[in-house]
C-alpha cells in the first residue's frame, strides 16, 4: 500500500472508530506488546482527537460557553472528521469552523454563532500576528502638499474589518472571564461593524461609525488618497475624509503610507 493511501486510511480510522477503515488499517499495522491493533489505534485516537478538541476550545472559548461542553465536543468531533489538521502548528487549526457552523444543522437555532466564531478566529490570528508599526509622523510631514493625492495610507498589517447582522461584539464582550455587568444581549441591538487590530501588544476591538467604516474599507483597497476622495465624494458624500483622517492617525488606525512614482512605490 502506498504511503499516502496508508496515511489517509490511518486518519479515516482515527476519526471514524466504528468504520470498516479501522479493520482495514488493523490489517496493515503490527500490534504493540500487550495491545491489539485496535487498542493501539485507540491510544492514538485519544491523543490526537483530544489535542485538536482542546485546541478548538482554546481558540473558540466564547462559542464553547454559548453551546456548552457536550454540544461543543460533539460539534468538534463532527468538524474534525471533515477537516483534518494539515499543519504541525496547532494554532493553524480551526480556520474553517465558522463556515462549518453556518451549515451545521444542530446549531441552526443560534444564527449568530458562525459570526461569533469568525470574530474569535480573527482575534486569535491577530493576537498571534506581527506587531504593527507606528506611523512615522516626521516622514509624513515632509511629503509635499502636491503629492498628497498620491499617498496610499495603510491600516495595521494584521487588522480585520468584520461585519455581522448580529451584535456579536456584545455577545463576545459579556462572555469574557472578567466581564462585569448586564449579561443580557438582545439580538434587536442590531448589526456590528468591528475593526479588530493590535496596537503594540494590546488587542483592540473598535466600533467605527458608518462614515469611519466606509473610509476604513476604502483605505483597505490601498488606492491613492485622491482616488479614494473622488470615489467617496461620488458614492458616500457624507464621509468627510479631511475630518476623519486626523482622527485615524490619532487613534493609530493608520500605521504607514506609501506613494507611487512612475517607476516605483516607496513605503514609509
Amino acid at each position: 500500500m502506498e504511503l499516502r493511501t496508508l496515511q489517509q486510511l490511518f486518519y479515516d480510522a482515527l476519526v471514524n472508530p466504528d468504520s470498516a477503515k479501522t479493520q482495514a488499517l488493523s490489517e496493515q499495522i503490527k500490534a504493540a506488546k500487550d495491545l491489539t491493533p485496535s487498542q493501539g489505534l485507540e491510544v492514538y485516537r485519544g491523543s490526537i482527537m483530544g489535542n485538536l478538541s482542546r485546541t478548538l476550545k482554546s481558540i473558540y472559548p466564547v462559542c464553547y460557553r454559548l453551546v456548552g461542553e457536550k454540544f461543543f465536543e460533539a460539534m468538534a468531533v463532527a468538524y474534525m472528521r471533515r477537516f483534518p489538521s494539515h499543519s504541525p502548528d496547532l494554532g493553524d487549526y480551526g480556520e474553517a469552523l465558522p463556515d462549518f457552523l453556518a451549515n451545521f444543522s444542530p446549531a441552526a437555532q443560534l444564527p449568530y454563532l458562525p459570526d461569533v466564531a469568525r470574530l474569535e478566529w480573527h482575534w486569535h490570528r491577530v493576537f498571534h500576528g506581527d506587531v504593527s508599526k507606528v506611523l512615522d509622523y516626521q516622514a509624513l510631514s515632509l511629503v509635499p502638499q502636491e503629492k498628497w493625492g498620491e499617498l496610499i495610507f495603510h491600516l495595521p498589517g494584521n487588522s480585520i474589518l468584520l461585519e455581522s447582522a448580529y451584535p456579536i461584539h456584545r455577545i463576545w464582550q459579556v462572555n469574557q472571564p472578567d466581564y462585569q455587568g448586564d449579561e443580557l444581549v438582545s439580538l434587536d441591538e442590531g448589526a456590528s461593524k468591528i475593526f479588530l487590530w493590535r496596537q503594540g501588544y494590546q488587542m483592540r476591538l473598535d466600533l467605527p461609525s458608518q462614515a469611519e467604516w466606509q473610509l476604513l474599507r476604502a483605505f483597505q483597497t490601498a488606492k491613492p488618497l485622491q482616488t479614494i476622495c473622488e470615489y467617496l465624494a461620488d458614492r458616500e458624500p457624507s464621509v468627510e475624509v479631511a475630518s476623519l483622517l486626523p482622527l485615524f492617525v490619532q487613534r493609530g488606525w493608520i500605521v504607514s503610507f506609501s506613494f507611487r512614482t512612475s517607476n516605483q512605490e516607496k513605503k514609509t
